[in-house]
């Protein structure tokens, strides 16, 4: 695990068409689903998607890679 220093709780990704890094910092409910590791988790991660994309205009799936997820300023691999 590595500190972050930008983000307190969220994903980093690469889109997957450019290559360019960015960042989504989650609210506590993203987070919430972003950790989902019951038998669910599929629709945990559909949720995610659509709700940063009502925030942000940012669709994850098939657009970014995600690379890592943020808790309390760690950053640890997604996978």
């Amino acid at each position: 695990m590595e500190n972050n220093k930008d983000m307190t709780q969220g994903l980093t990704l690469t889109h997957l068409a450019t290559g360019i890094s960015d960042e989504i910092p989650l609210n506590g409910k993203e987070m919430q689903l972003a950790t989902d590791r019951s038998e669910s988790l599929n629709e945990s991660w559909s949720l995610l998607c659509d709700s940063v994309y009502a925030r942000t205009g940012m669709y994850i799936e098939g657009n970014y890679q995600v690379d890592t997820i943020v808790s309390a300023g760690l950053s640890k691999d997604f996978h």
